[in-house]
């Protein structure tokens, strides 16, 4: 990396560590008992390109302090963007103020320092072309993946093209000896488009990628545009597809959709613990043969990777269905609290609020003599019915049943795409269909930035033609 970009964005970190600090010691002097800071400082810079014009063009700058106190078990939380000496001290007086008149909660706990380690730190991956784009190129790049788009089929007409560039810094500091900071920089990308032809108009698509290196972005902006343009040139020509029960072909993006949120919102420990999981008592269980779960934090590839959590807690790789069998919930310190246990590293959120819980860069895998080798392979193993590259509809997290409409849909017949079909409507419970007869491609695709998921060949699935 450049000396220049270094230096920006380690001046940040050094200011946010230093008014961290400033806003912990107004903390103990308002009353608060134990406190912890989360502070995000950086630029961000964003270029829209709708229907061929340029749109809205943004840049930001600033930097946000979260303050989470407790006493006796008390929660309090206020956040401020203003460094002044006066706002800090406000918002060290809000949070506290809050904490007294909060119930208490014997779980409110902040967690004590843990190792961790310093190479899975995102600064290290901190690419200089990143880092030191401006807002000139955000917004080439925005018209850039337009053009490239209907460059591949004049029939394209591109509703929107995005790029933006984030940089930033991020630190957190605790009363227990937590000091915790990185810096990071990724680019996004994403483009949505349809197709016309004379007085015909096929359905939207929607593409994006997410990256944190500049020799990655030129390919990155190519698939995307390419992959857009051929899935809208698709949609034409759609005819009815059939009603019926039985296997269905899912794309990457449309098993996330309709798969994975039921199955990542039952893995949270808060879910099992406040009764909303479908997978409570199931530790050591097999719930979905012929898949394993990782969370791996550690993939500077992946939009969520990173060294430590929410709390400053190491974010390490995490097997969570191994082989089909569910190895561990995830936990904050919140829950581990609750459930007499210890952090996963899960918790997310950032300094608007107090820590969540989640997965930070998911990755998905076939196991079994039963995984197939890539996309074509599941359309032959398919043979005739419904495959499907977008899903939109709604999804139960706790029961695990989802119901929507399949998108960019196309009907295959003895392995092969046949043809377009009209926008069905598909049913079932994620659950049961995970745990019944689905078959993953060993070959995966980057989802949405922060995941990488194979195709899936379901059966069991209801599909209703319109």
């Amino acid at each position: 990396m450049s000396a220049s970009t270094d230096s920006s964005v380690a001046d940040v970190s050094a200011k946010l560590q230093e008014r961290a600090a400033q806003l912990m010691e107004l903390a103990k002097k308002a009353g608060a008992a134990e406190a912890e800071v989360y502070g995000y400082g950086g630029t961000s810079l964003s270029a829209k390109v709708e229907k061929g014009d340029l749109g809205q063009v943004q840049a930001d700058e600033g930097t946000s302090l979260g303050l989470r106190v407790m006493i006796d078990g008390r929660l309090g939380f206020a956040s401020t963007n203003q460094m002044r000496p006066e706002a800090l001290e406000a918002v060290a007086t809000d949070a506290v103020a809050i904490a007294k008149l909060s119930p208490p909660d014997e779980a409110n706990r902040l967690p004590d320092p843990s190792v961790v380690e310093d190479e899975q730190r995102m600064r290290h991956h901190l690419d200089d072309r990143v880092a030191a784009i401006d807002v000139a190129e955000v917004v080439e790049r925005a018209q850039t993946l337009g053009q490239t788009v209907i460059g591949h089929d004049a029939r394209v007409s591109v509703d929107q093209a995005s790029f933006s560039a984030v940089t930033g810094a991020s630190v957190i500091v605790n009363s227990r000896g937590v000091a915790q900071s990185d810096e990071d920089a990724a680019l996004t990308m994403s483009v949505m488009a349809l197709a016309v032809d004379g007085e015909e108009t096929g359905g939207f698509d929607y593409r994006g990628a997410v990256v944190r290196s500049g020799a990655e972005v030129e390919a990155e902006l190519q698939r995307i545009a390419r992959e857009v343009a051929t899935a809208c040139v698709g949609n034409l020509g759609a005819t009815t597809a059939k009603t019926y029960k039985g296997p269905v072909a899912f794309a990457p993006s449309a098993f996330a959709s309709s798969f994975l949120g039921p199955l990542l919102g039952s893995i949270s420990a808060i879910a099992v613990q406040r009764g909303r999981s479908a997978l409570a008592e199931k530790i050591g269980e097999r719930i979905a043969p012929g898949l394993t779960l990782i969370d791996d934090p550690s993939d500077p590839r992946m939009a969520g990777a990173r060294a430590f959590d929410r709390e400053g807690l190491p974010a390490r790789r995490t097997a969570i269905i191994e082989e089909g069998v569910l190895k561990t919930f995830l936990h904050n310190s919140y829950s581990a609290a609750v459930g007499g246990t210890v952090s996963t590293g899960h918790a997310q959120g950032g300094p608007r609020g107090v820590p969540g819980l989640g997965c930070h860069a998911m990755r998905l895998d076939a196991v079994g003599p039963d995984a197939l080798d890539d996309e074509a392979a599941l359309l032959k193993a398919l043979g005739t019915g419904l495959y499907i590259q977008r899903f939109s509809g709604s999804v139960d997290a706790a029961s695990g049943d989802f119901s929507g409409t399949a998108k960019s849909a196309r009907w295959v017949e003895n392995g092969e795409v046949a043809r377009s079909v009209n926008e069905v409507m598909l049913s079932g419970n994620a659950f049961e269909l995970l745990n019944g007869s689905t078959r993953l491609s060993k070959a995966t695709e980057r989802v949405g930035g922060s995941s990488q998921i194979p195709w899936a060949l379901v059966d069991g699935v209801s599909v209703t033609a319109g």
